[in-house]
């Protein structure tokens, strides 16, 4: 009876994603339990018990890849402002070797690292927010490991375009930087590739649990209480009070000559982020 039981636990653990190590530990601990106690019926239907290891297992996990993203990515995000910040003149568009390239890689550089922080801040806001629970819907982590994703995608987008960058203007630019450039971007790259093979860990296991994901309104509730105007609810009025906070940040670090043209571009930037990545992001139902 026991061992029958057992094969059929090793089937469902299987079937939710639990395999190798892991599932072989689980499966012996169970052996014993049930040994001591010789009552399979009371251990519980081997469907809900793989279902409930399953739930704790990525919950657990998606937190911790929550927390990894972000150590993985602080680094990086410091050393891209040493980089930028150590170039004193930027080259000319002419130096390029293919313009096409050179345009993407820009825009790349631009954009790629704020979205890997914006979406890493979104990741840590709901590991935190999760921080308690032992178990939470399967929709809740979906959400979690999708935030990480891209704050990990992003953040290496970000460093293989300033690799490219540095390839593509390297005729106007100074050797050491360039040199430096694919040094440092080498580095960085490599925490988040471990962070990144962390979260494909994690992605095998199913988690079975019912519920819904909430929203961002949901992982900022704390912040919520400070603003003396009525957000929860109407995602895209908190966008737009994201957008404009950014685009005034914007328009004040570039000052009268370039600070109008940052801050339209940034106020598209994240109107088009939150139109496009929204939904996906857990960001609004």
């Amino acid at each position: 009876m026991i061992e029958r039981y057992l094969r059929e636990l090793e089937a469902e653990l299987g079937a939710v994603g639990i395999r190798g190590s892991l599932r072989r530990r689980i499966l012996a601990e169970t052996a014993d339990h049930l040994r001591e106690t010789g009552d399979v019926a009371r251990f519980g239907e081997s469907k809900l018990i793989a279902a409930r290891f399953a739930d704790e297992l990525a919950t657990n996990g998606a937190r911790r890849v929550a927390y990894t993203s972000f150590l993985a990515l602080a680094p990086a995000g410091i050393a891209y402002a040493i980089l930028l910040g150590l170039i004193r003149t930027w080259p000319d568009i002419t130096s390029v070797k293919v313009l096409p390239l050179a345009i993407a890689t820009a825009l790349t550089v631009v954009l790629a690292p704020q979205v890997a922080f914006a979406t890493g801040l979104l990741t840590v806001a709901r590991a935190w927010r999760l921080r308690s629970e032992t178990a939470v819907p399967a929709a809740e982590i979906g959400v979690l490991r999708r935030r990480a994703a891209v704050a990990l995608g992003s953040g290496a987008a970000a460093f293989t375009g300033i690799a490219v960058y540095a390839y593509e203007y390297s005729s106007g630019l100074p050797s050491w930087w360039t040199t430096t450039a694919f040094a440092v971007s080498g580095a960085v790259l490599v925490p988040i590739a471990g962070a990144a093979v962390a979260l494909a860990r994690n992605a095998r296991v199913r988690p079975q649990a019912s519920g819904s994901a909430g929203d961002l309104f949901d992982d900022v509730a704390p912040l919520l209480d400070l603003v003396p105007f009525r957000l929860r609810g109407r995602p895209w009025r908190f966008c737009l009070l994201v957008a404009v906070a950014v685009a005034a940040a914007a328009l004040i670090a570039g000052g009268p000559d370039e600070g109008p043209r940052n801050a339209v571009f940034e106020f598209v930037a994240v109107c088009a982020g939150f139109a496009g990545l929204g939904r996906f992001l857990g960001l609004r139902r």
